[in-house]
């Protein structure tokens, strides 16, 4: 009976002591889950702390100086993070700074605020139409000459110098055209008989018309909207240029008389005719040459990798001069030569000029696209169009022959080219 007894305790014994290694295995696996629960929440943490902080590296691209100074904070508190929860880390390091993906894809990275100073120059060619109101010379009396000019071109060169560190430019350009100069001309013949004598009366009527112009901005700019290669400039400074147009006409008649009566010079021979011709010249050169204050947007849009959209306008109100400078010539002579002392020969020269003070509005506006050859060379090709408006005025000489407003448009090619400047 003992030896029951002593058998049933040890088995109780040894369940008991099994039962108790058991639970200490469960609990050990409870504490096991927990610090699992534990990391996983602290991941979950640190996932939703990297959605916040890639939401504030959106909201800060688009802040001008701002941009210099939070992105650094934001990437050193991003840094430790990253550093706490390895598992975390390259999703942050991938999100840091949204820019970096962006301009990875584009052929030129556009420096962000805080980098250095950039400058970029361009140079620019290309043919140009003149339109506006029309350009007519009369003759005669109901003779009409279209002095449109004909096709022209135009060159350019500018630069623009961007801060370092700051969303301030300074930026310039120059420009030169010339119209493609236009000519008339026109004659008629008039032959009568009256006895035995005859008259033939030749008129010759000619014209022509050249334009030519000028202009040269100096600005100060700042960026105000978009960033990197879509960033939109707004532009103040002064602008000064000049519009030049050359007119002259011509009149040349000559009368010519056969089968007259003998006209007995005493030491020269008889003559039964004789021919005399009159002409007359007229030549003007009218100008506007002005300055005043000039204001305009310029920018650039990527698309399709390498590709971007260009376009810039400008409008300034120049004050300056109207000037008109013309001359007149009167000349007459007799064939043969030796007459003249019955027929008198002429000569005469008359000059004017004439001056005004006007107000002229400039504007221009240009669009086109551009292909980046390398990452600091682009060509692109354009469409440009300038207006001087009110450039001559319609009062005083400096109205002769012009109109107020005058054209200029027609394609461009531009190659531009831009580096890190110290």
């Amino acid at each position: 009976m003992k030896m029951v007894l002593a058998v049933m305790f040890g088995a109780a014994v040894a369940a008991s002591s099994a039962a108790a290694g058991e639970l200490e295995d469960v609990n050990a696996r409870l504490e096991l889950l927990e610090r699992q629960n534990a990391a996983i929440r602290k991941e979950n943490a640190a996932l939703r702390e990297s959605q916040r902080l890639l939401g504030e590296n959106t909201r800060l691209k688009s802040q001008g100086a701002r941009a210099a100074v939070e992105p650094a904070r934001i990437g050193a508190r991003s840094h430790q993070e990253n550093s706490a929860f390895p598992a975390v880390s390259a999703i942050s390091q991938q999100t840091r700074n949204p820019l970096q993906a962006y301009a990875a894809d584009f052929p030129v990275k556009a420096p962000p605020l805080a980098g250095p100073a950039l400058f970029r120059a361009w140079i620019e060619g290309g043919a140009i139409f003149s339109g506006g109101d029309p350009i007519s010379s009369f003759y005669g009396l109901t003779g009409q000459f279209d002095l449109t000019p004909k096709v022209g071109w135009e060159s350019a060169i500018g630069f623009d110098y961007r801060f370092a560190g700051s969303p301030w430019h300074v930026s310039g350009q120059f420009r030169y055209g010339e119209g493609g100069k236009t000519n008339g001309l026109d004659s008629a013949t008039e032959t009568i008989a009256f006895g035995g004598a005859s008259s033939t009366a030749t008129s010759t009527y000619g014209a022509a018309y050249k334009e030519t112009h000028w202009l040269a901005d100096l600005a100060v700019g700042r960026d105000i909207a978009g960033s990197g290669p879509s960033v939109l400039q707004l532009k103040g400074g002064v602008r000064i240029a000049e519009f030049v147009t050359r007119s002259s006409n011509s009149n040349v008649a000559v009368l010519t008389l056969s089968g007259l009566a003998p006209i007995v010079v005493p030491g020269f021979p008889t003559v039964t005719g004789y021919s005399g011709t009159i002409s007359n010249l007229y030549d003007t050169r009218a100008s506007f040459l002005g300055a005043g204050p000039l204001i305009g947007v310029e920018g650039s849009v990527p698309f399709a990798g390498k590709w971007s959209f260009d376009y810039a306008g400008d409008v300034a109100l120049l004050l300056g001069r109207q000037q008109s400078v013309s001359s007149a010539r009167s000349q007459s002579s007799v064939t043969p030569s030796y007459l003249s002392g019955v027929f008198p020969v002429t000569d005469t020269l008359n000059a004017g000029s004439d001056r005004l003070f006007a107000g002229v509005l400039s504007a221009d506006i240009q669009v086109g696209v551009s292909y980046w050859l390398t990452q600091n060379l682009k060509l692109g090709a354009g469409y440009r169009l300038d207006a001087f408006i009110n450039v001559f005025n319609e009062a005083g000489l400096s109205r002769y022959n012009l109109t107020p407003d005058r054209y200029t448009h027609g394609p461009r090619v531009t190659l531009t080219g831009q580096f890190d400047a110290m």
